[in-house]
């Protein structure tokens, strides 16, 4: 009966440590002009260490986050790419607001 409670004791143990260690990194922020500093509407935002993209609102904001993964010796880096027409695409990792200059 003892070695029944420890197995099943090491078994949620496990289990408990398994499930604790998925997470995913977040980034949110606003996309401003660079040299009017007023916020872009419909900025690209491509999550390149993920699989979602959206555009920015109204206001310039995004909010995006990487899949969900292991994070067992911490999340991996989020790595988004903003890109618009008429404005040079940037790369950023684990970004916040971000300064898009045009071509």
């Amino acid at each position: 009966m003892k070695k029944i409670v420890t197995k099943t004791i090491v078994l949620f143990g496990l289990i408990f440590f398994m499930n604790s260690c998925e997470g995913y990194r977040w980034a949110k922020g606003t996309i401003y002009d660079f040299n009017t500093e007023e916020p872009i509407e419909g900025v690209l935002c491509i999550v390149k260490s993920g699989r979602q993209e959206q555009y920015s609102d109204s206001l310039g904001r995004y909010d995006v986050h990487n899949s969900l993964g292991g994070c067992m010796f911490g999340c991996k880096d989020i790595v988004v790419e903003f890109s618009k027409t008429g404005y040079k695409t940037k790369t950023e990792t684990n970004p916040k607001d971000i300064f898009l200059e045009k071509e």
